[in-house]
C-alpha cells in the first residue's frame, strides 16, 4: 500500500511540473524591453567603448595579473624547493 502512495505522489509531482513549467518559460518574457535591431554600429562613440576599447583594457589586464600571479607562484615554489633541500641537508649531516 505505501508503494502505491509513492508512485502516486511521484505521478502528480511529475504533472504538476509539467504544467506549472511552460508558465514559468511564459513569465521570463518581458513585453516593454527593447529588442536588438541588428549589427552594432561602430561609428557611435558609446559603442565603439562598450565593444571594443572596454574589452581590450580588460584582455590587458588579465595578461599583465596572470603574469604576474604565474611569477609569484614560481617564486614560491623555489622558495619551497630551497627550504626542502636545506632540511634534507640537515637531517642527512
Amino acid at each position: 500500500m505505501p508503494l502505491i502512495l509513492k508512485t502516486i505522489e511521484r505521478i502528480t509531482l511529475i504533472f504538476g511540473l509539467s504544467y506549472f513549467l511552460p508558465l514559468l518559460s511564459y513569465a521570463q518574457n518581458q513585453p516593454g524591453l527593447p529588442k536588438p535591431t541588428g549589427p552594432v554600429d561602430l561609428s557611435e562613440d558609446s559603442n565603439l567603448v562598450i565593444y571594443v576599447i572596454i574589452p581590450v583594457i580588460i584582455i590587458i589586464l588579465f595578461l599583465i595579473f596572470r603574469k604576474k600571479i604565474i611569477r609569484v607562484k614560481e617564486e614560491k615554489r623555489e622558495r619551497f624547493r630551497k627550504k626542502m633541500e636545506e632540511r634534507r641537508k640537515e637531517s642527512g649531516d
